[in-house]
């Protein structure tokens, strides 16, 4: 394991098409799948990171990306490319708080080719999900270059129909993935996409791989067997308050920072899986984590 400063970040073993797969863990990325420390009537509490709701939760978003393009392995693709030559690919709506037009100026690579808008989204209903792809700005694209791409995947559903979309009029240099949530079954689902057209291309997952609950194909609790922790602290509090099934993340989509919907979210899915929460206190989340890893607001 390596740390910058409180950045924490691994090399996991590649996807199954060989691309590197880094998993990294600031304060930031941990207040949204684990939790933060913030002041309440005068007392520091801790509050679990399926409580950090809207604003807030774009706000650590955009710095757990800032956190992501400054680790070595990151920056050292990023030193291969001229600012003109990036472009970023963006999924609506979830990883618009990445914002990383200005995660990347954040950095030091001002000026970048240009931004492009992905309208991907999950369609429920007769017990599937399916994908439909309905917008898609281009303009921003450079044609040969590094693609860098925000985006949670589960399965891959959205993302894979975007690379087969997107692959199929441009060829990039490389690609560069940023991703708050991240399976390694989508990855490889993904992969397997980008490894045909033989691009270079690079996974930054945040917390962990998690697993997929095989009955929804949607949720990713940090109690799944398949799930790859890059620090077991953060499994091992996040299970203590909800046990193994709870979906790390809630819905990826509006209700990722919708207040009321995941709110609505969390209640419903904590009754459906009979889940009385138990908070921990800030004493105890001060003895397992140094103040420098976990955001105190």
């Amino acid at each position: 394991m390596v740390h910058k400063s409180f950045i924490q970040f691994k090399s996991f073993p590649p996807s199954d098409h060989n691309q590197p797969i880094i998993v990294l863990q600031s304060p930031h990325s941990r207040s949204l799948n684990v939790g933060f420390l913030t002041k309440l009537n005068g007392a520091t509490q801790f509050v679990p990171g399926r409580l950090n709701f809207g604003p807030r939760r774009e706000d650590d978003t955009y710095q757990a990306t800032i956190d992501s393009l400054k680790i070595r392995p990151v920056s050292k693709i990023l030193k291969k490319y001229k600012p003109e030559e990036i472009s970023t690919v963006t999924v609506l709506r979830e990883t618009l708080a990445c914002r990383l037009g200005s995660a990347l100026m954040a950095v030091g690579m001002e000026n970048h080719y240009g931004d492009a808008f992905i309208g991907a989204t999950h369609i429920k209903g007769d017990g599937k999900i399916r994908t439909a792809y309905l917008y898609e700005n281009t303009e921003g694209l450079t044609q040969n270059g590094l693609w860098i791409i925000a985006e949670s995947f589960c399965v891959g559903r959205n993302l894979a129909a975007t690379m087969n979309s997107l692959l199929s009029k441009f060829r990039p240099r490389e690609i560069l993935f940023i991703a708050p949530i991240a399976s390694r079954r989508a990855i490889n689902a993904v992969g397997g996409i980008i490894a045909r057209k033989n691009i270079p291309t690079t996974f930054v997952a945040w917390g962990a791989l998690f697993g997929v609950d095989e009955k929804t194909l949607y949720d990713m609790p940090w109690g799944h067997r398949d799930t790859e922790p890059l620090d077991s602290r953060d499994r091992e509090v996040f299970i203590s308050m909800y046990g193994p099934r709870l979906c790390v993340g809630g819905d990826f989509g509006n209700n990722y920072y919708g207040q009321v919907l995941a709110r609505q979210l969390y209640v419903e899915q904590l009754k459906e899986h009979r889940i009385r929460p138990h908070f921990p206190t800030t004493g105890k989340i001060l003895k397992l984590y140094h103040r420098s890893e976990i955001v105190s607001r």
